[in-house]
């Protein structure tokens, strides 16, 4: 029997066996604006407020405190639980652009000091971009996901994929879990949908199920469409 971890995520976990293989590494896919970010940092809070640490790590140049600005709108946000350092927000760009090659460092040492149980990167692809090598970034990802595994932990990755780019994606392959999130166009409107298409020792539903996302945050509606 395997462990499991809930997402935290309304209507997921009835998808994926009651939650994510504990540990696992889970890459969320998806165009700009799909939820991508909004469904990892929904799970940190959702865990910490059950007593787990979670850690959000971006390379991006915009400060932490403007994304929590923006999260701050989601009522899963709790501001208590980052004063308490129950969710930690970490910043690896100064790393990333002194010397890529020392980001696994930086992680690691953030990791080592907090122990997190639930650990977002958010994207990924900056990763990718900064490492500009392949073989490196392979390594990068398969260091990275084996050490967080270490620390029984379960692993988010955010990137911008869709759904014909990660058949050839390397992230792809290496992760236990791929969420697709996307926005096709239907009688002129756009409509969100999560798929769960790939998941390891999980019997899982299949197929782009409808997702709303509100004051609440990011919510999975299993079998509409």
């Amino acid at each position: 029997m395997m462990d499991r971890i809930e997402s935290g995520i309304p209507g997921l976990d009835e998808m994926i066996e009651g939650g994510f293989v504990l540990p696992s590494a889970v890459l969320i896919a998806g165009a700009p604006g799909t939820g991508k970010t909004t469904l990892a940092v929904q799970s940190l809070f959702y865990g910490a407020k059950k007593g787990e640490t979670g850690m959000f790590i971006t390379a991006i140049s915009e400060p932490n405190w403007v994304v929590q600005k923006f999260l701050s709108s989601f009522q899963f946000f709790d501001q208590n639980l980052i004063d308490l350092g129950r969710v930690v927000f970490v910043d690896v760009g100064g790393a990333l652009r002194e010397d890529p090659k020392q980001v696994l460092d930086a992680i690691q040492n953030e990791v080592d000091r907090y122990s997190p149980n639930r650990l977002v990167i958010d994207p990924v692809s900056v990763m990718r971009i900064a490492i500009d090598d392949d073989r490196k970034y392979r390594e990068f990802l398969h260091d990275l996901i084996t050490y967080m595994k270490a620390f029984n932990c379960v692993t988010y990755l955010t990137a911008e994929f869709d759904y014909s780019s990660i058949t050839k994606a390397m992230e792809g392959y290496m992760v236990d879990c791929i969420l697709l999130l996307s926005y096709p166009v239907e009688e002129n409107a756009r409509r969100k949908y999560l798929e769960v298409l790939k998941m390891r020792g999980t019997k899982h539903l299949t197929g782009e199920q409808s997702v709303d996302i509100d004051k609440s945050g990011f919510i999975v509606q299993p079998g509409l469409r």
